[in-house]
């Protein structure tokens, strides 16, 4: 609790910034224990690394995730950072089970690449590229202190922008022979329309899929999609979508609903939807 209030309250105030980050900076070790792996920390990236280290970073997404995996489970990490999430269900998967881990980062896929070394079992499988809706090259903007908060995009902010290839997630999928997910979670800070555009027939082919996406409205916006048309398209896709509560527990989404739901998420403000096919009990 100490930690969380640091981490969280007394260090987040805007004049402290960067006294916050070098202090972060400064704590960070070189790996955490996860489970029975361990997690190479980023000693660059005080935000997703520290939150990891405070053992504060997205609680309500990760008890949904463990909650939801099972052995032999077939699943793609898209905007797999360091690879946390990916470390959390090959263990739940097991020898049996296969994640595909996707990172453009060359930074953060350095240490994808370490702590999937670590793990116990070999099932992660990583991709150094971004996903999108077509087969291109576009530049990554980088966020200096939250790698996390990397985009496909330019946005109001003055970033450094590297060049990346990008792929779509069924291109990835035939080349690798897979014709069925049981899990997908994404977080690419608004350009989740675009990369579902590139993955249409996955989704079609994947009948006990569950989803886990982050929705952010402005970042979807930014990128040059609409929030609205979004959830649409998850809907037509045979999703019955959810909220995930901040406890881990799901909240239905009603169509008629939708407009209230976007407009409570502005800013920088966002939540994460859980999408399950219709014939999932």
């Amino acid at each position: 609790m100490i930690a969380e209030f640091i981490y969280c309250y007394l260090l987040r105030a805007k004049p402290l910034r960067e006294l916050t980050n070098w202090i972060i900076k400064k704590l960070l070790p070189k790996k955490i224990k996860v489970g029975s792996s361990f997690l190479f920390l980023n000693p660059n990236d005080p935000v997703v690394s520290g939150a990891l280290f405070f053992n504060v970073y997205e609680r309500s997404e990760s008890k949904f995730i463990k909650s939801i995996c099972f052995k032999g489970m077939q699943a793609l990490d898209i905007g797999a950072n360091i690879g946390y999430y990916s470390t959390l269900i090959s263990q739940a998967a097991g020898e049996n089970g296969l994640i595909l881990a996707i990172e453009p980062d060359p930074e953060s896929y350095k240490y994808l690449s370490k702590t999937i070394n670590s793990c116990k079992f070999k099932n992660i499988l990583p991709f150094p590229f971004a996903a999108s809706d077509i087969k291109q090259k576009l530049p990554l903007f980088i966020s200096k202190d939250n790698r996390g908060d990397n985009r496909l995009y330019q946005s109001d902010q003055l970033r450094e922008a590297i060049k990346v290839d990008c792929l779509t997630v069924d291109e990835l999928l035939i080349k690798n022979q897979i014709n069925t997910l049981d899990f997908i979670k994404i977080d690419v800070q608004g350009y989740e329309p675009k990369v579902f555009k590139g993955m249409k027939s996955i989704i079609k082919s994947s009948d006990k899929l569950i989803l886990l996406t982050e929705f952010w409205p402005k970042g979807i916006f930014q990128a040059g999609e609409n929030p609205k048309d979004f959830l649409r398209t998850l809907r037509e896709m045979e999703f019955q979508l959810f909220e995930l509560n901040s406890n881990g527990s799901l909240i239905l989404l009603k169509k008629e609903n939708e407009n209230e739901f976007i407009d409570k998420y502005q800013g920088r403000r966002y939540t994460n939807l859980v999408g399950k096919k219709f014939n999932i009990k």
